[in-house]
């Protein structure tokens, strides 16, 4: 009996004694107030914060914002206006063991907005990334900076349909994921594309219309794409025969029955379309029709 109660104490000694193993830091990164071009401050106010709470979703980093930069620092808020992209103040960060920092800028030129974010190397004081990412309305916003921070961070953006859609991933083909609502998402860009074109000749004008009339997988705000969304499609390594009898180089998931299609950028009499074919970015009058095709995209949120 003696025996036993003395190989509890010994056994209860050595588990205090132990050291627990220590928690995994986690590198600190530190993200500065975004920069609002010509769009309202506020947003630009709330851009960072949905920036700082998405980096905090990858529980990859310790993450700090310029107010807590400024208040460890103990810099004054003239000093934080400056930014901190010089050699100076990127060591300085450097030497409070934040090993990454991104800034950045939300703006708007035409009719287009835009995402700009910097990543920026403290430990060696220098840039290191950069990406930008593009929309055509201030409701992309949000979009456009969850796209743009897992790019610049190296995660793969994969987003599931939104919870309204009841939508069955049926199969996947690398970066897209087809549904059985008729939608097919790409991870890559986030956006959702109709799994088939209009599936006749049309007009600029028409393709217009019936991308924003499209109902796919019960959405409304299905548009027309850019030339450059449409050219992101473009796999040279991909090919099937569209029933115009033309190749198309696009993934399976996608089905196109001829090989152009149209884009929203317009200039004069002339508009923006894409050859599938031999993946080559074209203007032409928007009085064509002939083997031209409408292709709703829309984002994936």
């Amino acid at each position: 009996m003696k025996s036993s109660i003395l190989f509890m104490l010994v056994a209860i000694s050595f588990f205090w004694a132990s050291p627990l193993p220590a928690a995994k830091e986690l590198p600190k990164i530190a993200v500065w107030d975004l920069t609002p071009g010509d769009i309202k401050g506020a947003y630009a106010q709330d851009l960072t914060s949905i920036l700082v709470s998405e980096i905090s979703k990858l529980e990859k980093y310790e993450v700090y914002s310029q107010e807590n930069v400024r208040t460890l620092a103990g810099w004054t808020a003239e000093r934080m206006t400056l930014g901190c992209t010089d050699t100076k103040c990127l060591t300085a960060l450097g030497q409070m063991d934040i090993a990454k920092l991104i800034s950045g800028r939300v703006g708007k030129i035409g009719n287009r907005y835009s995402v700009s974010l910097n990543l920026f190397d403290t430990q060696n004081a220098r840039a290191e990334k950069s990406v930008s990412e593009f929309g055509r309305s201030e409701d992309e916003l949000i979009d456009l900076v969850q796209v743009a921070v897992r790019k610049l961070l190296g995660e793969e953006m994969v987003s599931p349909p939104p919870s309204t859609s009841t939508a069955r991933q049926t199969s996947r083909d690398g970066r897209f994921i087809a549904y059985d609502d008729g939608t097919v998402l790409d991870t890559r860009t986030n956006l959702m594309w109709a799994a088939k074109d209009n599936g006749s000749n049309i007009n600029r004008a028409n393709a217009k219309s019936y991308c924003e009339r499209y109902r796919g997988g019960g959405y409304t705000d299905w548009r027309m794409p850019t030339q450059d969304e449409l050219a992101g499609l473009y796999d040279s390594a991909k090919i099937y025969r569209s029933s115009c009898g033309f190749d198309v180089h696009l993934t399976e998931l996608i089905r196109l029955s001829c090989t152009w299609a149209w884009a929203s950028e317009t200039r004069g009499s002339d508009a923006a379309y894409f050859g599938f074919y031999d993946g080559i970015r074209y203007w032409g009058p928007q009085s064509y029709d002939s083997y031209y095709r409408a292709l709703p995209v829309r984002s994936g949120k």
